[in-house]
């Protein structure tokens, strides 16, 4: 599953990629809201996840980020992946993000913690917020085709 980087010589932005960022993220979707997170020094909001170490399966970076960046914990008996998606990073300039992207609930309530400056719950038709490429191209859609989310 691979949203389209924009084209050189594209109306919205050139992009040419210089280097690729592999990650996990993790898809909290209640009561038909989605959680984001902001990272401190940036300004679009994504998804809880991050880098995994040399080694590390996904699975276990997604519940070592989210305890990391949000204080509570994955719950793994709820945790699916939704599947490998490609596309622009969010604050890494030229930079092509592979997300490893798993759905779950949490066990505990979210804080923001460590690099995470700011978390919120939306529905995905905020006109106000910075959305990462990741949430708009790739998972928003998919939320709302299933209707986890309003379209």
């Amino acid at each position: 599953m691979t949203a389209e980087l924009p084209q050189l010589g594209s109306t919205f932005a050139e992009f040419s990629v210089i280097d690729t960022l592999i990650v996990v993220a993790y898809v909290v979707v209640v009561e038909g809201r989605l959680l984001v997170v902001r990272k401190r020094h940036t300004t679009k909001f994504m998804f809880p996840g991050g880098k995994p170490l040399p080694d590390e399966p996904y699975w276990t970076a997604v519940a070592r980020e989210v305890e990391e960046e949000l204080g509570c914990r994955a719950d793994p008996t709820s945790m699916t992946c939704l599947g490998e998606y490609t596309t622009a990073a969010a604050n890494e300039a030229n930079t092509q993000l592979i997300a490893h992207v798993y759905q779950g609930r949490l066990l505990g309530q979210p804080t923001p913690t460590n690099e995470i400056e700011e978390l919120c719950w939306i529905t995905g038709q905020e006109t106000h917020l910075d959305l990462a490429p990741l949430l708009t191209d790739c998972i928003l859609p998919l939320l709302r085709q299933r209707g986890q989310l309003p379209r």
